[in-house]
């Protein structure tokens, strides 16, 4: 249970476009990745531990699949290359 609150967590907080803007940020992203990490690890304990006759079954693999998209996500933004602002022609500011 306390595994789906997280992942619901990180996923409602992705859609949103991440740009890692400061040293602090990328910090952060690069936390949530490791515990990330740590998740997959979990999802390899619960995997084992289910009881492969029961009528529900977890689908494990597009657990870790979606996890690994959410991950590289993650990587992508904590790596972006800050981009420079751009310089703008002036407005006429005449709109008769």
């Amino acid at each position: 249970m306390r595994m789906t609150k997280t992942l619901i967590l990180v996923v409602a907080v992705l859609p949103a476009p991440t740009y890692a803007v400061t040293d602090q940020e990328r910090s952060v992203l690069q936390r949530l990745n490791t515990e990330l990490e740590a998740i997959t690890k979990i999802i390899g304990e619960a995997q084992q531990a289910a009881n492969p006759h029961d009528r529900k079954l977890v689908d494990y693999q597009r657990l870790r699949a979606d996890l690994k998209k959410i991950s590289q996500g993650i990587v992508d933004a904590a790596n972006a290359v800050r981009r420079e602002p751009r310089s703008l022609p002036p407005v006429d500011g005449d709109y008769r």
